[in-house]
Parts: C-alpha cells; structure tokens; sequence
C-alpha cells in the first residue's frame, strides 16, 4: 500500500503545499482559522477526538496542525489517513502496522497518527484496542475525527484506560457570529471587547463598547443570516455575491448520505425535517410531531431526532425544572436548526424559498450562538422553560442558571420582561433597543452574539 499518497510532506516538508486541503485553504479569500486551534495540545501517549458536522473544516483543521507539527518534528513521524475507504477495522489495523513498521525501520521515535473520518469505519475501536494493548502505539498520538457525536464518544468509552491522561475530545462547530467578525472583518473584531462572564453587570458593561459600531455589526449580522458559519459557504457567498446551487446540493447530500447510512429512511428523514422548520420553537412531544410529520411511531421520530443531534444538524431544549436544575426528559421540546444556512438549505427544499430571514430563524441563531458557553461533555446544556410566562433560552453554566427571552420585533413592551421575573434576572434579546427596563438589559441579538468569544 502507498502511504505516501496522502503524506506528500514525507517527500519534503515543501511538499505539503501540494496537499488538496493546504492548497485550498491558502487559496481562499477568507482563512478561518479556529480558536480551537489554539486549544489543541497534541501529546504522544494519547488519544483525541475531533467532532463536527461534515464540510466543516475538520480536515483543513487537522492540516494546519499537521503543518505546525512539521515546524518541530521529523516529516516521517506525521501520518494522515483518510477512513472514507477503509474497509473495516482489520484493514485499519493492516494500514497502521504498515506505518508502524516504517517508523521502526527508520528508528522515529514520537509519532503523531491523524485518522480522519474514523466513524466509516464499522467497530474501528477493535483495531485502536488492539494495538494499544500490544504496545504498538507506544510513542504515538492518535487523533480521530468524525461527523457523529455518539458513535466516536461511546467508541472511546470502550477503550477504558487507553486514551490517556491528557487525552481529550474537541468540538468544531460551524464559525459563530463572533468568529465571523474577525473572519470578515478583523479591524471591527479586534476593537470589541468580549464577555468573560455571563452577569447582567459584565454585560452592560462591554454593550458599551459594541454600541459605537452598531450598524456595521447589523450589516454583517444580516449577511452572517444568510450564509451561516460554514467556511465554504461564507467564502462562496462573497466570492460570487450569492451561494451557488451546487452548495445546497453538498451539504443536503451530507444531511441524508449520513442518515441512509446508518440504515435509517430517506423519506422519513425529509418529513420529520420539513415539520422540524414549521414547528422550529414550538414546544413539542415526540407524539405531537410524529403526528404532525405523519410518521406512525413516535419513538422513531425520538431516534431520527438523536441523530439529526449527535450530527449537529439540530439542537434540542428540553424543559428546565427550576428547583432541581436539571431536565425533564418528559415534557416537551423545543428544536432548533443549529445554523442559518441548514434552514436555508431546508427552506430551499421544501418551500422553495431562498435567504428568507424570519423571527424562527433569529431566535435559533441567537440560542444556538449563546449556547456554546455551555457546552460539556460534547453536548451543551441550553434548555426553555414555562410557567405563566415561557421563557425562550435558560443555560446552565456550572451549577448556575441565565435566562434570556428573546423579542426580535419593532417594539418592546412591559409585558416582555415577565418571563424573567421568574429568575430575578436574565436578558432580553431584541431587535433595536438596548436600553435598560427595570433591572433587566434590553440587548440587540447582533451585539449580544458579538460580545460572545
């Protein structure tokens, strides 16, 4: 087998500009590299995992990595592989031997094994036990990627004792509002102040320094509407002035490709997705949207929706009990799109509307940006609650609850707020005003999400 096919940089560290990911990266107009690029301290003796939904830049992510790791150790001691083709885990252990014994022909010490997609490859966690228990991957740093939360968590639960002690799992989400700043526009990015910690007092504090800059962060949070926080689509819309066909194709593709693959039905895919962005923040049971979806078991729309999750295509609040602060799996959910440019996608699709910006939509993009502050153990702890009065958005951050209520509308009014009184505290996320009532800020959710490292 030829290894180096997917390795050019062994034939030179000046090679890796002949690598497709590389190339294509540097060829963009915007570069986004991720924060979390920053965060991920690869240590030999370990394993990682890199989650995120496809088209992502998980790849381009693991190249720039791959690029730095180049800057510092020998070209040899850097292996990629892509699982897309791997047959199974038999196959993923031949390959990894094969680089092994390379290494050890060649006496190269540390080595950093980077396998991409990991998930295509049905009981991969049979070959990683494997070699790890026969001592083979001593000296090595593994990390996996793949576009499926749960099938990489509970394959490395099974390897107990084997990733680690630093070992550790990262996600990549799609860009947030904040990111595309800097993206788009650095300049405008590096002068906001973010928040550090999520209090009424810290955040009326740095609106102040947003303030100043309010419509050019309204133009870019129009346009941050449209295209989302996918790389590829942020590029192409401001490459072409508008977001080609054959991106909706890509990553519609994506959506049901992975789907079918786990043995699941196309059709009852595209019904329960087409009711999910009638129904997007509305409070729902699993019986009620199986209904309205018309599919017959409401425990397949449980299952359908898990994944739809754990592939980051949506995101699902469950009712928050106040007292306990913890969820009541029991009660209704509320779902929303994880990103503006997956509602596009589906409104594209099924109502043949195209960059349609709606109240459903801003208030998804508001809850799905405010709740990456809370994200823990891979999925994030964001959540609604109901009373007299319901209140959009609670996150738990530790053992504390923030409510925010948002109101994206022309007009505020007294009876807005109630909701909050509830908490005695919290934010209310709104179109225009930033003005205080009470004691609750009234913020514009293209501040708010700005202030949001």
């Amino acid at each position: 087998m030829n290894l180096t096919i997917l390795n050019p940089w062994w034939r030179g560290k000046e090679y890796l500009k002949e690598d497709k990911h590389i190339r294509d990266f540097e060829e963009k107009k915007y570069q986004w590299r991720p924060k979390l690029f920053e965060k991920i301290h690869l240590k030999p003796n370990n394993i990682f995992s890199l989650r995120g939904p496809r088209q992502v830049g998980k790849t381009t992510l693991v190249k720039l990595l791959i690029k730095d790791l180049l800057e510092k150790v020998n070209e040899k001691a850097v292996f990629f592989w892509n699982c897309d083709e791997v047959i199974n885990f038999r196959e993923l252990s031949f390959i990894l031997r094969e680089y092994l014994e390379l290494c050890k022909v060649q006496n190269i010490g540390k080595k950093y094994i980077f396998l991409d997609e990991i998930s295509q490859v049905k009981n991969w966690q049979r070959s990683i036990k494997s070699l790890t228990d026969s001592g083979e991957l001593r000296d090595c740093c593994l990390l996996m990627t793949g576009s499926n939360t749960l099938d990489i968590k509970y394959s490395v639960e099974r390897l107990p004792g084997r990733t680690g002690k630093e070992g550790e799992d990262f996600i990549l989400l799609p860009m947030s509002f904040s990111e595309y700043i800097n993206l788009i526009r650095s300049d405008l990015g590096s002068k906001i102040k973010k928040i550090d910690n999520l209090t009424i007092k810290e955040i009326n504090l740095r609106v102040k320094t947003t303030e100043q800059y309010d419509s050019e962060l309204k133009i870019l949070f129009n346009q941050f509407l449209i295209t989302g926080g996918f790389p590829l689509v942020v590029n192409e819309f401001f490459t072409a002035k508008k977001i080609p066909d054959y991106i909706y194709e890509l990553y519609l593709k994506w959506l049901i490709g992975d789907i079918v693959k786990w043995g699941k039905s196309e059709k009852i895919l595209m019904q329960l997705l087409r009711t999910i962005l009638l129904k997007q923040s509305s409070p729902l049971s699993w019986d009620s949207l199986s209904k309205e979806a018309e599919i017959k078991s409401h425990k397949t729309v449980s299952v359908y929706v898990e994944d739809l999750e754990n592939m980051f295509a949506i995101i699902v609040l469950y009712f928050l009990e106040l007292n306990k602060k913890i969820p009541d799996y029991n009660k209704n959910k509320k779902i929303y799109i994880l990103d503006p440019f997956i509602y596009h996608l589906l409104n594209k699709k099924f109502f043949f509307k195209e960059n349609e910006i709606t109240p459903k939509l801003i208030e998804a993009t508001v809850i799905s940006g405010i709740s990456r502050l809370t994200y823990e153990n891979l999925f994030p702890h964001v959540y609604y609650w109901q009373g007299k009065k319901e209140v959009d958005c609670v996150l738990k951050l530790k053992n504390e609850i923030f409510p925010l209520e948002i109101k994206y509308q022309e007009k505020i009014s007294k009876q807005d707020y109630k909701g909050l009184y509830n908490f005695n505290k919290g934010v209310l996320v709104t179109k225009h005003y930033s003005q205080k009532h009470e004691k609750y800020p009234a913020i514009p959710a293209h501040q708010l999400l700005a202030l949001l490292g």
